[in-house]
């Protein structure tokens, strides 16, 4: 049984001044909405309506509009930062900086993965989107390989990275 407020010794609000009354036994469903006023339930769903509103223009003020096309991301994303990430196994960092610089590229080749997927850039729902996630993944994967500076995994990974590559290729290349 509750008493007559809930976590009052923690500063909550009592019981009596939420807009139903109080259920006699928490977890018994059924009592507890006979329990609720009238008021409660549109109370409530005014609430999810709200929420529901402010969601839905949230979403539309949060449309992306892509700039480069996807050869431009190729070359200006892509490319340097799969290089550099094929290149630490052949040249290891040796400091501080340079691990910092490795998973900079990670990050860059995951998100370009994450951007490949945004706008008119995707060519087809299927090869397209697995490819493009695959890409994320496995950058994702050498960033935290670069975090934990381990070069092995890093080599592993830039295999899974070459997979995707040649995967969205082999369907997309333009020739």
């Amino acid at each position: 049984l509750l008493g007559a407020s809930l976590g009052s010794e923690r500063g909550e609000r009592p019981w009596s001044e939420f807009p139903f009354k109080q259920p006699q036994v928490w977890g018994d469903a059924g009592r507890f909405a006979q329990a609720m006023s009238g008021q409660a339930i549109p109370r409530i769903l005014g609430l999810a309506g709200v929420l529901l509103l402010a969601g839905s223009a949230a979403t539309q003020v949060s449309r992306f509009k892509p700039v480069a096309s996807v050869t431009q991301l190729m070359q200006a994303m892509v490319i340097p930062a799969s290089s550099a990430l094929f290149n630490v196994p052949r040249d290891p960092p040796a400091d501080e900086t340079e691990w910092t610089e490795v998973r900079h590229h990670a990050i860059v080749l995951a998100e370009s993965g994450n951007l490949l997927l945004i706008g008119d850039r995707a060519q087809d729902s299927e090869v397209w989107a697995a490819t493009s996630r695959a890409l994320a993944e496995a950058a994702e994967a050498a960033l935290k390989a670069a975090q934990a500076r381990d070069v092995d995994t890093i080599a592993e990974v830039g295999n899974q990275i070459i997979a995707a590559c040649e995967s969205c290729h082999e369907k997309h290349w333009i020739r």
